[in-house]
């Protein structure tokens, strides 16, 4: 059976890597939306890019829209209306999406924040019972954040989406900067896809270059490893066996001057408090990089 799934990205070599990955397994996963979230110049090239790609796959029938442009609620506690304008968009997208789709049949992929997501599931909450499941990438447990000492950047940007999301109802999946710190593209995976760029025009060889121009910019052009966390939700939908974990209830922390974006997890609440998400807290990141290395190499020139 392969499964409709949705794509909420960002933008840059990650996103674009993510896209091209997923559609190398149209016998398991059949991509029906892709979201692209962040900068607005950042987001119009991921669109043209994602949209070129998936019409050189025959799939110009996969709508490509930018997500939601800022969080949830503004600095100073402001809420934002719902929709106002083009924040409103990228949920309406969302949710059209996943109403064509069957019951229980739809996959969400994560690699961002969660606004649009949560919007989509304030707007039309019958969503969730389409969905087959949510997979983020997002929260830091026993790992310092990478937007605060206690904070992962995704639930950072927006705290109270995280925490609509988690309290939805819905099936989450949970990959947190615990498992996914050290899945990076150092020096040995960028040889291994070399063969990625020896036909520069060729969709192979444009996702290689972005992914050489992304650890190439870095650190004064000294080429660092470049995350490949935005990955992490593809794989562990595809290879759900490179991960483990457990069921337990996490909460985010909202109002905290030091601590907002901080996700707590409970293995055992209080009495009437259930487990809200499936946490994955350890992955081979050999094997997510082994997964991710032949996906792209079996990419067609």
């Amino acid at each position: 059976m392969t499964r409709p799934i949705i794509l909420d990205l960002i933008p840059g070599a990650q996103g674009t890597a993510t896209l091209l990955a997923a559609l190398q397994v149209p016998d398991h996963v059949r991509p029906v939306l892709v979201l692209f979230s962040g900068r607005a110049t950042e987001v119009e090239v991921a669109l043209a890019h994602a949209r070129d790609l998936l019409d050189q796959y025959g799939l110009e029938d996969v709508a490509v829209h930018a997500g939601c442009p800022g969080p949830m609620v503004r600095d100073g506690g402001v809420g934002s209306d719902l929709p106002t304008g083009q924040d409103g968009l990228g949920a309406l997208h969302l949710v059209q999406a996943v109403r064509a789709c069957p019951a229980d049949s739809v996959s969400i992929c994560c690699s961002g924040p969660l606004t649009t997501l949560a919007l989509a599931l304030v707007q039309a909450p019958d969503i969730g019972a389409h969905l087959h499941g949510v997979i983020v990438d997002g929260g830091a447990f026993y790992v310092h954040g990478d937007a605060t000492t206690v904070a992962e950047r995704n639930i950072a940007a927006d705290p109270e989406a995280a925490a609509t999301v988690l309290a939805a109802g819905v099936p989450v999946t949970l990959v947190p900067l615990d498992c996914t710190a050290r899945l990076k593209a150092d020096a040995v995976w960028m040889e291994q896809l070399e063969p990625m760029g020896r036909v520069p025009a060729s969709i192979a060889g444009r996702v290689h270059a972005e992914l050489v121009a992304a650890r190439n910019g870095g650190a004064r052009g000294s080429g660092v490893d470049v995350s490949l966390r935005a990955v992490a939700p593809l794989l562990a939908l595809l290879s759900p066996g490179i991960f483990s974990g457990h069921m337990a209830h996490v909460d985010v922390e909202c109002r905290g001057a030091f601590t907002r974006g901080m996700t707590v997890a409970r293995r055992m609440g209080p009495p009437g408090v259930q487990p809200n998400v499936l946490l994955l807290d350890r992955m081979s990141v050999d094997a997510g990089r082994g997964v991710l290395r032949d996906l792209l190499l079996s990419v067609q020139a």
